[in-house]
């Protein structure tokens, strides 16, 4: 079983496909990376750094152009070929119910017509 396969069934809700420039900080190191999968509680950014799999990093993310961006922590979960997935770590609620608000508007719980 691939890492990505073993992630997903220990994810606590699915995540949607999403396609957004996040902007990564490291160790005094600053990166542009894509975001390809999101759910309130975490993302899967496309990346080859896969040795920062256990490293805590900064991120910001737009999510409304209208809004400042959210700057948030996160811990590198796992590494997949693709990417790497991040897990948001002492969420602020705020923050929380905008990541929550994010997913809710693009599918996940949404009621089907």
């Amino acid at each position: 079983m691939k890492d990505a396969d073993k992630a997903s069934e220990r994810r606590r809700v699915p995540r949607i496909e999403v396609d957004f420039p996040v902007t990564v900080s490291w160790k005094g190191k600053q990166f542009r990376w894509k975001a390809q999968e999101f759910s309130e509680y975490g993302i899967l950014l496309i990346t080859a750094r896969k040795e920062l799999v256990g490293e805590e990093l900064h991120l910001s993310l737009i999510l409304d152009s209208s809004q400042p961006p959210l700057d948030l922590v996160g811990m590198v979960a796992y590494a997949t070929d693709v990417g790497l997935g991040i897990r948001f770590k002492n969420v602020p609620s705020p923050d929380q119910t905008a990541l929550r608000y994010y997913v809710l508007s693009r599918g996940i719980g949404k009621p089907q017509s």
